[in-house]
């Protein structure tokens, strides 16, 4: 792996989080491709579910990743990360520390997330 495709994943990783917590709903159409599915702490999400929950429900106030390890293979990546958001969705606590793992594909030249697995972190 280049350190360029990673830095480039990290980047798109960043921007996902910043487009859900913006509600930019354009943003995310571009970065989601068309499988996409989340299993996470809102539950089993596919590609229109995640984009109207997004759309306004979402609601992240601040997000981060402590850490964040890309591992490209080819036109795929997978992405281990320790995220945590201060959210909610349709008033319910989202609030918390997350292992998450993402799985990113090249496709036309541009990298889309299809699949996203996020479980609690242990505290």
């Amino acid at each position: 792996m280049t350190i360029a495709v990673g830095h480039e994943l990290v980047e798109l990783s960043h921007d996902l989080a910043r487009a859900v917590s913006e509600h930019d709903v354009a943003a995310l159409e571009e970065l989601l491709a068309a499988e996409f599915t989340l299993q996470g702490a809102a539950g089993q999400l596919d590609r229109g579910e995640f984009l109207a929950a997004a759309a306004g429900p979402y609601a992240i106030a601040e997000f981060s990743y402590e850490e964040i390890d890309p591992e490209v293979y080819g036109n795929t990546a997978v992405l281990v990360s320790r995220y945590s958001q201060v959210a909610t969705l349709d008033g319910r606590d989202l609030s918390r520390r997350m292992n998450v793992t993402d799985i990113w594909t090249r496709r036309d030249g541009r990298w889309q997330i299809i699949r996203r697995h996020a479980t609690v972190a242990d505290e």
